[in-house]
């Protein structure tokens, strides 16, 4: 009779009795060390986050420049990369008829999806052609519709009026103003009929 043959057998039989012995010692030895931060295998989304110094913005629509925008600084917003905050913004607007309208700003942002700028703070805007200025706070330019709108207290000045109101929305196309909330009106030279 051949004993190692039939004692080898034994060897696993003693594994698996002690286990409840050798298990929490090896376990515990086994155990990764520091802990596991599931953050680190995150993939990080690639932002575009850009900051530019002396920017110009080109709005073109069917062959003509509409606007040209400049900025001291640009950068995108951290949350979205869709809009870029401008500062020391100068802008030029043009009709179709190539008539030129100034704008500057302290600061404004630009929506690249909508083509639209907003200026914030000591916004002039010089109407070139009919030498007029317009004096307010913040002011947003949709080149898409075509449209300036102005939704706080605005100032308009020309050499033969002065026009303040609460808000104002005018139509390059049509050439329309709409002043609203509490209009007071100077003319100078005005003869009543």
């Amino acid at each position: 009779m051949k004993i190692h043959r039939n004692t080898i057998w034994l060897i696993p039989l003693a594994f698996l009795v002690t286990f409840p012995l050798w298990s929490i010692p090896v376990g515990d030895f086994l155990t990764p060390r520091g802990g596991f931060d599931p953050d680190i295998n995150k993939e990080s989304a690639d932002h575009h986050n850009f900051t530019m110094q002396t920017v110009t913005i080109l709005q073109n629509q069917k062959g003509k420049d509409t606007a040209v925008i400049r900025a001291a600084n640009a950068r995108t917003k951290p949350d979205d990369l869709n809009i870029v905050i401008l500062d020391q913004v100068v802008a030029e607007i043009f009709d179709d008829n190539g008539n030129v309208t100034h704008i500057t700003s302290k600061s404004g942002e630009y929506n690249l999806t909508y083509r639209a700028l907003t200026l914030i703070k000591d916004v002039v805007l010089n109407k070139t052609q009919d030498n007029h200025f317009m004096y307010t706070d913040l002011l947003i330019y949709n080149s898409q519709q075509h449209t300036v709108v102005s939704p706080g207290k605005t100032k308009i000045k020309s050499e033969n009026a002065e026009i303040i109101g609460g808000s104002l929305d005018y139509n390059i196309i049509s050439q329309t103003y709409v002043i609203d909330k509490r209009v007071k009106c100077l003319i100078n030279g005005f003869i009543e009929p």
